[in-house]
């Protein structure tokens, strides 16, 4: 079955979803990571005030009225990922949920991840750091037959406006440096960039370090704009697969 891709990495908020009867299998596998993020949000406002001056004569008087926000924020703690078992059509069933220490505290969210780096959750909040992890976990994500010759694949929709390429290193074992670039086009006119750096372990088959940079751009009203740009790393901390073996 074919799904559109959802945005990958802005925080989603996602009324329910109609959810794979795998969602409701025994627990296979918990990975837990250690993250940190830093969010900075640049809101600018570019229109031309116009206000009344009140009074008894009162009129109306114009600015420049352009005016500019920076708001700088961080946090860090741990990102909890249960693994339910595959579907029929290859998409990985799973709980994320995050424990930060200040104030990025979510509960387990049901979602759906594909080879493609698709994915499609359920109820609730989706943050960048927790579908930067999630993203890559389906068996399938890494598949070195699919390589062109720069040891480079493709993935995305036209029709969805979402564009990204991934570029394999040299394995050391059976670790592999990934390099990925992500180009969307969102709603209103917004645009998002990302670069981000994976470690994937071929022989477990999950990443267990990633660090990425998003910078969203997005149009909030008629001359008001927002820059917001998410710095994320994480590192696989506890798996209890490897912990059984």
């Amino acid at each position: 079955m074919s799904r559109p891709f959802a945005c990958a990495f802005v925080a989603l908020t996602l009324a329910a979803a109609a959810l794979p009867a795998a969602a409701q299998q025994t627990l296979q596998r918990r990975l837990i990571y250690d993250f940190s993020v830093g969010v900075q949000n640049d809101t600018r406002d570019t229109n031309s005030a116009v206000s009344n001056s009140g009074g008894p004569n009162g009129g109306s008087y114009s600015g420049t009225g352009d005016t500019s926000y920076l708001g700088v924020a961080s946090d860090m703690g741990t990102i909890d990922v249960d693994i339910y078992g595959v579907e029929p059509d290859g998409g990985l069933v799973l709980k994320v949920g995050e424990n930060g220490r200040s104030n990025r505290n979510n509960a387990a969210v049901e979602c759906v991840v594909y080879p493609t780096t698709n994915v499609v959750c359920g109820q609730g909040v989706v943050t960048p750091e927790e579908m930067a992890i999630i993203r890559t976990l389906s068996p399938k994500f890494f598949d070195p037959s699919a390589l062109d010759a720069k040891r480079h694949w493709h993935e995305g929709s036209a029709t969805a406006g979402v564009s990204l390429d991934f570029t394999a290193g040299v394995p050391n074992g059976t670790l592999i440096p990934i390099t990925a670039e992500d180009n969307e086009q969102l709603p209103h006119d917004g645009t998002l960039h990302a670069t981000a750096t994976y470690t994937y372990d071929m022989g477990k088959t999950v990443t267990t370090q990633v660090k990425d940079y998003e910078t969203l751009r997005r149009q909030n009203g008629p001359g008001e704009y927002a820059d917001i740009v998410f710095d994320i790393t994480a590192t696989l901390a506890t798996d209890s697969q490897t912990a059984k073996n």
